[in-house]
């Protein structure tokens, strides 16, 4: 008897039907499409969200050690140096502080 690959229920089925096919092509073009549409626009969001967060970590960070900077410098130099003559210390600290900030602004608009 001959055999038949259907009666056993073990059917070849290599060929694909004409439904099957539009269904993993159009799956696969919605993917194509969807990647595309989140690079280009949720990967640049995404980078600016991350520069903006650790900009302002940075800045966070860099102005709290400023601060103790400064606050130390001026126990530093009034313990040590002008022995409780306060305003000497701050005088000497806000002298720095306003040298740095002419020097900075002088960098920013140099001249032409």
């Amino acid at each position: 008897m001959p055999s038949d690959s259907t009666a056993g229920g073990t059917s070849n089925k290599s060929a694909a039907t004409p439904f099957n096919d539009f269904a993993s092509l159009a799956t696969t073009k919605v993917e194509e499409v969807v990647s595309i549409v989140r690079d280009r626009t949720v990967t640049p969001v995404l980078r600016a969200v991350r520069f903006a967060i650790f900009g302002l970590l940075a800045a966070s960070v860099g102005v709290l050690l400023a601060i103790l900077l400064a606050v130390g410098a001026v126990r530093l130099l009034d313990d040590y140096l002008f022995h409780w003559r306060v305003w000497a210390s701050y005088l000497i600290v806000g002298g720095i502080f306003s040298g740095l900030g002419l020097f900075l602004s002088r960098m920013r608009h140099p001249r032409s």
